[in-house]
């Protein structure tokens, strides 16, 4: 009961630290404005062409005196604008163009989807407009198809990247364009329409940057070419629209480095061009002090600066819309070829959208009982949203339009500002509410922890108590004072949530006489081994020398009885400790290239498979001829379909029917081989499971995992004899200590055995340092094989390659499934080993778990506070990854044991005997190795 109550409370502080960085703040339930034609204003334009050139940095349409953009120069010099539009993190594909076409930067939660959909509906340009149509390949189409139209439905004709030949997509776009435009019966209803919108989207600069750099002549080839595309599309438009009310712009989602990067927020990423011509424009717009250099004679323009946000308001202006509901942005003042009452009427319609969100914000917080108590917006209220329409009405009167627009840009710079603060309401109540959550999930895990130490194991006060039931009707009562202050739903849940943390925490208070006691010693327990597995993941290049310094470490009493044994593992720990400094470090990949240069993928995955052969002959493991037979051609299975995968021919049929069948029989056949003794179970546990581990990797992975496996049960054995018995003066002082779990787990230090009744009312410091122990093993060997396996946190992708012996197309979920079972192959195999060679790790499993969990929870408040919802999309990533694996994975690990509980189920264990007085001991060895039977 405990483990679901402790996977429970696990998700509900995950779910605590994403409600307080990924909460939406994209707000539904909202009007949209009226437009300016029912104002009874005609707007400057009817139709708006938008060019998006995917990848595009500034510098590489303005440097070099614009020389590479020779067409484009002769368009704008003439009629256009010319700027920059600053973009913000992360620089890609989607946020950009929520950018451009909704007026607001990514939502914060769309970060828990890597950014690939955002979770909630949001309102663009073409929404508003009554008639939109676009060319642009699927995944861009995608962003906008499924929001709700706000009219006719978007008509976006796509392509797909196998729809189009080559890698050139600008040419096929410039074909159906033509197509659309040069047919008289599509252009003929639209030469009447208004506020019409047309997206055209080139791909190809994003694939010429990124492939190419943006330095290079090639890039600048392909340049000319979407130059020439752009050009090509106007004149079809200007020659379909003769009426001269066509307004373009040109612009780019996001920039990219000089080596083709993008994601980030330095400026090359962000700083995006834009270029503004026709119907509507003004190109007498306020200079801002900026110029830029156009051609060789020396000529300059005004260059002009935007936020990316405010090409959606300055857009919808031109052709007459009112803003995006969502809308973030302020319309850029005298860019719109327009009359003063126009651009007033238009300022004031953005005001408006931006006061209609702040007033959503506004009536939530208001209409609570004790809103008056809590702190407010002091510059925004319902009586100041009231007093400036009334203002705007009396100097539109006495025609003060320059008063009036002043005012109303002043008016929406507030609305923003109450916008950010009402966002952000709740946001340092909820990390208090967050830390208070782990704090006391920390001490409701160390009374369980204590009380598991404590023989007999004294009696909890359980739930069902007064102070408890006190303590939930005052519960109740909150959640009363929060449904009156009308505190949205997830917020006061999980407000609440250390609340009922602490009822937890008091039902596991002992009824009388025991404390948390050791408290130095928990804290040493979780945050050292915590300590050690952060450096790891934030410096992972000297995981092999922390691994190797901690298993000598574990280790130091063995180098006291010297063997050859203890060489043999001091051999696999110094050759695991350089192979995970090669593969971890970029620095020495000279070593590596030079090694590769003379041995492949392959052959170093044919040399794992005949060391998973050698290894159980090495160890003098027993297996039956069943499993050396199923094992053996399994591999001969694997090696044929790994020569066909490195041929790029089709894995054949029967290689995917073999390769699942070993997979269930490997799972299945443990369970159920009859074999009772528990080393010998574990053996072919080891020797089932490598295989299968060997039938998901490509390389060196399945041989480093082999290694380490080896390593750790040697190292158990090592432990185990470095810890038993040795000879004694007075044997009336001492008792046995033969018992298997005194041997293999240390418990030399003490003067009980751990099986035998302590003292009462005190606390076994043996206990908790074994349970801790055992814990941080686990823990450090899974974050061994993780990187040994080739993953890491901040570029984890799920590949195919991963299943190619199991499925014959790409299936994410498949992919998923088989990348997790090979990382999670080398825990179970490492929980196996504790339960079966380890007797306090097979009878306290409770315990060590508990400190697992207890060292996960302390590294997850540790990252909690390092969490990214804004920037850049690899820091964004970065932090988010960190704090998914120390929730998610401690959860996996969970599911290993019981994995590894049903591996081991129907074995028999041997009793230890009692223990009785002894003098001397003749042969520790012969000792040793009985207790390990």
């Amino acid at each position: 009961m405990w483990k679901v109550q402790a996977l429970l409370v696990h998700l509900l502080l995950l779910g605590s630290i994403l409600s307080v960085y990924f909460q939406s703040t994209v707000l539904s339930g909202m009007e949209p404005q009226v437009t300016l034609r029912e104002l009874g204003m005609r707007p400057p334009a009817d139709r708006l062409v938008v060019f998006v050139t995917e990848g595009l940095r500034a510098e590489s349409l303005l440097g070099d005196n614009c020389s590479g953009v020779p067409v484009l120069r002769d368009l704008f010099m003439e009629q256009g604008l010319v700027g920059i539009s600053i973009s913000s993190a992360p620089t890609a594909t989607r946020p950009g163009h929520i950018s451009i076409f909704a007026g607001f930067n990514e939502d914060p939660s769309a970060a828990l989807t890597n950014f690939g959909w955002n979770p909630t509906i949001f309102d663009t340009v073409f929404n508003r407009s009554r008639t939109a149509l676009g060319w642009m390949d699927n995944n861009t189409a995608k962003i906008f198809t499924h929001l709700p139209n706000g009219g006719e439905p978007l008509r976006f004709e796509t392509y797909s990247k196998p729809d189009v030949s080559g890698s050139l997509t600008d040419e096929s776009v410039l074909e159906m364009v033509r197509d659309f435009v040069t047919k008289t019966y599509n252009v003929r209803p639209l030469r009447n329409a208004s506020s019409v919108v047309f997206f055209v989207h080139l791909a190809d600069m994003k694939f010429a940057g990124e492939t190419f750099t943006p330095t290079s002549s090639k890039f600048k080839d392909m340049l000319n070419s979407t130059e020439q595309v752009v050009r090509q599309i106007y004149d079809l438009f200007e020659g379909a629209f003769q009426d001269k009310r066509t307004a373009y712009l040109l612009t780019s989602d996001h920039g990219m480095t000089n080596k083709g990067h993008h994601g980030n927020n330095s400026r090359h990423e962000v700083e995006t061009p834009f270029i503004l011509w026709g119907s509507g424009v003004n190109r007498k717009a306020p200079e801002t002090g900026q110029h830029f250099i156009v051609n060789d004679e020396g000529r300059e323009l005004p260059l002009y600066e935007l936020q990316q946000t405010q090409l959606a308001p300055l857009m919808s202006a031109i052709i007459g819309l009112p803003p995006p509901k969502n809308n973030m942005a302020l319309l850029p003042l005298g860019f719109v070829d327009a009359t003063v009452q126009y651009e007033l009427q238009a300022m004031h319609l953005n005001t408006m959208q931006l006061l209609a969100q702040a007033s959503i914000l506004l009536t939530r917080h208001e209409s609570g009982v004790f809103s008056k108590f809590m702190p407010s917006y002091e510059y925004l209220d319902f009586e100041g949203i009231h007093q400036y329409s009334l203002k705007m009405l009396g100097l539109v009167n006495r025609q003060r339009y320059e008063q009036a627009l002043m005012m109303s840009q002043k008016m929406a710079k507030q609305a923003l500002q109450c916008l950010e603060y009402y966002h952000t309401y709740y946001e340092q109540a909820l990390l208090m509410a967050t830390t208070a959550s782990y704090m006391l999930w920390f001490l409701c895990l160390l009374l369980k922890l204590t009380r598991e130490s404590i023989h007999p194991r004294p009696a909890r006060k359980g739930l069902v108590t007064w102070t408890t039931l006190l303590m939930c009707l005052a519960g109740l009562m909150i959640v009363v004072a929060m449904i009156l202050q009308n505190v949205p739903c997830v917020t006061a849940f999980y407000l609440l949530l250390p609340y009922g943390i602490l009822i937890l925490a008091l039902g596991e208070l002992p009824t009388k006489g025991v404390w948390v006691m050791n408290l130095i010693f928990h804290l040493s327990g979780i945050v050292m081994p915590g300590f050690l597995v952060i450096l790891m993941a934030f410096r992972n290049n000297h995981i092999g020398v922390l691994y190797g310094a901690l298993a000598i470490l574990n280790n130091r009493k063995a180098f006291l009885r010297p063997s050859v044994k203890l060489f043999s593992w001091l051999g696999l720990v110094i050759l695991l400790s350089v192979l995970l400094v090669l593969k971890q470090n970029p620095s020495l990949d000279w070593i590596t290239n030079s090694i590769t240069s003379y041995v492949s993928d392959k052959h170093v995955l044919c040399f794992s498979m005949v060391v998973s052969l050698v290894r159980p002959l090495v160890l003098q493991h027993q297996h039956s001829f069943r499993v050396w037979l199923v094992n053996v051609a399994s591999l001969l299975v694997v090696a044929y379909g790994v020569y066909q995968c490195d041929a790029d021919e089709p894995v054949c049929t029967y290689v995917y029917l073999a390769c699942w069948a070993f997979l269930a029989y490997a799972l299945l056949s443990i369970p159920y081989s009859g074999i009772k003794e528990p080393r010998r179970r574990l053996e072919l546990i080891i020797f089932n499971m490598l295989t299968a581990h060997i039938m998901l990797t490509t390389s060196s992975e399945s041989l480093i995992v082999q290694i380490m496996v080896t390593e750790f049960v040697l190292g158990l054995d090592i432990y185990a004899e470095s810890h038993g018995p040795k000879k004694v003066k007075d044997g009336n002082q001492n008792e046995s200590r033969d018992q298997e779990g005194e041997q293999h787990d240390g418990g030399q230090d003490q003067t009980e055995p751990i099986d035998q009744e302590p003292p009462k009312g005190q606390v076994p410091r043996q206990h908790l340092r074994l349970s801790y122990r055992y814990a941080f093993l686990i823990l450090l060997y899974f974050y061994i094989s993780f990187f040994g396996t080739g993953h890491w946190f901040f570029n984890f992708t799920f590949k195919n390659t991963t299943s190619r012996l199991f499925l014959s197309h790409f299936c994410l979920f498949g992919a998923i499934a088989f990348s997790l079972l090979k990382i999670f192959i080398p825990s179970i195999i490492i929980i196996s080993s504790i339960y079966a060679l380890v007797t306090f790790g097979r009878k306290k499993a409770r315990s060590i778990f508990i400190c697992l969990f207890l060292m996960t929870e302390a590294m997850s408040l540790f990252f909690c506070y390092f969490v990214q919802n804004r920037g850049s999309w690899q820091k964004v990533r970065e932090s988010l990854d960190c704090l998914l694996v120390t929730h998610i994975f401690s959860i996996l690990l969970l599911v290993c044991a019981w994995i590894a509980k049903g591996f081991l189920i129907n074995t028999t264990y041997e009793k230890p005997p009692s223990p009785r007085p002894i003098t001397v001991i003749a042969n520790v060895t012969s000792l040793s190795e009985d207790s390990q039977a």
